[in-house]
């Protein structure tokens, strides 16, 4: 009969020390790759977000460009925005939705150029609108054209 027990710990479960840290380290590791992939989604949005409203801005002035009235230059009829290159503008490209804040500010450039009797149209202008702006020390175009042909 026994009336104690065996005292090795062989038996026991558990992890060791260097088990242990080799675990927290894994986890960190794992912590700070997810905390880079977000940090990076989050950036490639913010460009994204940018890019869309700057293209926003360029097909505004497209439309303008497009919908101004009368436009018959065989009369000598020619809106203001189809006159000639128009100075630049720096609209707001970007805003904080919160406090109105302007955050990024581009430089918008409209070239007007008549075409006419080359080949395209009889009365024809050709226009083209380049946004650029700055943003994290990058600097990105946005750059679109439209011809616009006589109303007559």
């Amino acid at each position: 009969m026994k009336f104690f027990q065996s005292t090795t710990h062989s038996g026991e479960r558990g992890f060791t020390l260097v088990e242990a840290i080799v675990g927290l380290m894994m986890l960190v590791l794992a912590a700070s790759v997810i905390f880079f992939a977000f940090s990076q989604t989050n950036h490639i949005a913010s460009e994204a977000r940018l890019y869309t409203a700057a293209q926003f801005i360029v097909q505004q002035q497209i439309d303008l460009i497009q919908s101004d009235t009368p436009f018959i230059p065989q009369n000598s009829q020619i809106p203001p925005e189809l006159s000639g290159t128009a100075p630049a503008t720096y609209p707001t490209v970007y805003a904080d939705p919160a406090t109105g804040n302007t955050l990024v500010t581009g430089t918008l450039a409209t070239t007007i150029t008549n075409i006419s009797n080359s080949g395209y149209l009889e009365y024809a202008y050709r226009a083209q609108v380049q946004l650029t702006y700055s943003y994290r020390s990058k600097q990105y175009e946005v750059d679109s054209w439209t011809i616009r042909g006589s109303d007559q």
